[in-house]
């Protein structure tokens, strides 16, 4: 090939993932086309499958860097709120690299898989669409979300939330499986396109087409039949499991839950005015919630004042809000615990962020209040700061926050004797699929977030946060309910129906409240995921990726000439 043939396809190259990367970003809100997310890979797939795997890596992490950074455009919204511009900036590109590096990952590793499998229809053309992509995909998703302290945002899957029969497959895999049956589509839609073209290529090669027998024909017809085949059969078993919720809902206790929404200003841009707006309207809406007979009702995170158990002001608030309330209280706050005087605590004190249940009486119950398990880094604490203590005297909000040690289950009981088992959640662990599976394994019955996303008002922010929560219902069978101060507060069924509050055509940056009878099964709906996890396809996905990508193997390259 020419100097110029080569630069030709090398912009080529370049040209097809950024149109994927910007076809990618119309799948999720504020665009919301999920329709999108069907094809919009198709260009990368079909240039990962005619390049070598260093040109598959660069150009795939070009497109990909493009999607991350239009995807977290939410991510300025934090200057507004006390938020170095500089800092925010470098913070968006930085994250935004990062996950390009595992698209670019992924095609690095299908490039190889591709090498294998070569030009011409055969067994391992329909092994690399119906097994290896899908796999690798899914493991690097994996990675993505647990690797130093991970970023389970925006998984491929993520994008077919209002798509009910396509996400019932998360009770299986996880989101993880959403996103496999996506990449199915994709490769097989890839390999039309690829047959589609053939003809053409040959002509601008000037070669002759050659003849393929008939049964290497069924093969290149199988790269597209079996993907169809798959995800149809997974729709129409998801239209099965949503049908048999419908119809049994109403056989399982309904539990009357109040979710209050204040619209408290960032805790930076609060003072003693703001302060006192914000538990007015706190104890307004919920004397005005308590008209609907709630048998709990929950405030969002960090609700209350100062640090439990020993502020006064904080359990005199928590005693006002059950009062008000007629019910139970559910809320987040900050948690103070004496510890053993040491390096990582020289104070000899602990601080969680937690949430406490507490009773009629405003009595705490449970052994112990919830601990916020997964921290957010530079937020809530300084990554190494427990081995190095002066760095906890950066921690932007004060104080170094300690991890919790697991879930804890909150059982609350009516009148009538029936109990309902409430697994807690905080801030953005609705979006580590681990921490929703491990309440529920620990008896949970249902999963309450209180979250807080005033640090993006006025952006997309709290709509995505939402749609990565709702695949936590569905993998585990059970209903979620969201408690937010500013974001999305809502109702999420076992199935991912969602029922949230709203202002007009607002979701967020407003105060309101709403009351909801939630349906709740003495047992999850029947969940694979609940009981196996990642082990069926992401971590396996793992495994395969990490093979093809440190492997040593020389792969062939079929596709390019010298």
């Amino acid at each position: 090939m020419t100097m110029n043939t080569i630069d030709r396809l090398t912009f080529l190259r370049y040209a097809a993932a950024l149109f994927s990367g910007f076809l990618l970003w119309t799948a999720y809100p504020p665009a919301a086309q999920a329709e999108s997310a069907w094809f919009a890979l198709i260009p990368v797939l079909y240039i990962i499958r005619h390049s070598t795997p260093r040109q598959a890596f660069a150009a795939t992490g070009i497109g990909s860097m493009l999607f991350w950074v239009m995807t977290l455009s939410w991510f300025p919204a934090i200057i507004k709120n006390g938020g170095p511009w500089i800092l925010v900036i470098l913070g968006q590109v930085a994250l935004a690299a990062w996950c390009s590096l595992y698209f670019a990952l992924f095609a690095f590793a299908s490039a190889r898989v591709w090498s294998w499998a070569g030009a011409t229809p055969s067994w391992r053309r329909v092994v690399a669409v119906t097994l290896a992509d899908p796999l690798i995909w899914c493991g690097l998703e994996y990675v993505r979300g647990v690797f130093l302290s991970g970023f389970a945002w925006n998984f491929l899957g993520v994008s077919q939330v209002n798509n009910l029969p396509v996400i019932q497959i998360a009770s299986v895999g996880g989101v993880y499986a959403v996103s496999a049956l996506l990449i199915l589509i994709n490769g097989a839609l890839t390999s039309i396109v690829e047959r589609a073209l053939h003809p053409f290529m040959m002509r601008w090669k000037r070669q002759t087409l050659p003849v393929i027998p008939f049964f290497k024909r069924l093969l290149r017809s199988a790269e597209s039949f079996i993907p169809f085949a798959c995800v149809l059969g997974c729709v129409a078993w998801g239209f099965v499991r949503t049908a048999h919720w419908t119809s049994t809902c109403y056989t399982h206790p309904a539990w009357r839950i109040a979710l209050i929404q204040p619209n408290t200003p960032c805790v930076f841009l609060s003072d003693a005015t703001t302060e006192e707006e914000r538990v007015k309207t706190l104890y307004t809406q919920t004397e005005l919630a308590s008209a609907g007979n709630p048998d709990l009702t929950l405030w969002p995170e960090t609700a209350l004042d100062g640090y439990l158990p020993y502020s006064r002001s904080a359990r005199d608030m928590a005693r006002r809000g059950v009062t008000l309330a007629r019910s139970p209280l559910l809320t987040g706050t900050m948690e103070a615990a004496h510890v053993p005087v040491s390096a990582q605590a020289p104070q000899g004190r602990a601080y969680y962020n937690a949430a406490w249940l507490f009773n009629a009486q405003g009595e705490p119950l449970g052994r112990k209040p919830y601990r916020k398990q997964h921290l957010v880094p530079f937020g809530e604490y300084i990554p190494l700061d427990k081995t190095i203590p002066f760095l906890q005297k950066l921690a932007p909000t004060g104080v170094s926050c300690t991890p919790g040690d697991g879930a804890n289950i909150f059982t609350l009981t009516k009148t009538n004797k029936q109990t309902l088992a409430i697994g807690a959640l905080i801030c953005f662990e609705d979006t580590v699929p681990e921490l929703s599976r491990n309440a529920v394994q620990s008896g949970a019955q249902m999963l309450a977030l209180v979250t807080n996303d005033a640090w993006f008002n006025g952006s997309i922010e709290p709509v995505q946060h939402l749609h990565q929560a709702i695949f936590r219902a569905v993998e585990n069978g059970v209903p979620l309910v969201r408690c937010a101060n500013s974001g999305v507060s809502c109702v999420v069924e076992p199935t991912g129906k969602t029922t949230v509050l709203r202002a007009r055509a607002a979701l967020s940056d407003f105060h309101g409240f709403m009351v909801l009878p939630v349906a709740v099964p003495q047992k999850p709906l029947t969940a694979i995921y609940t009981q196996y996890g990642d082990t069926l396809l992401a971590i396996p996905g793992m495994f395969l990726a990490f093979a093809c990508i440190v492997g040593r193997r020389q792969f062939r390259i079929p596709f390019t000439r010298k």
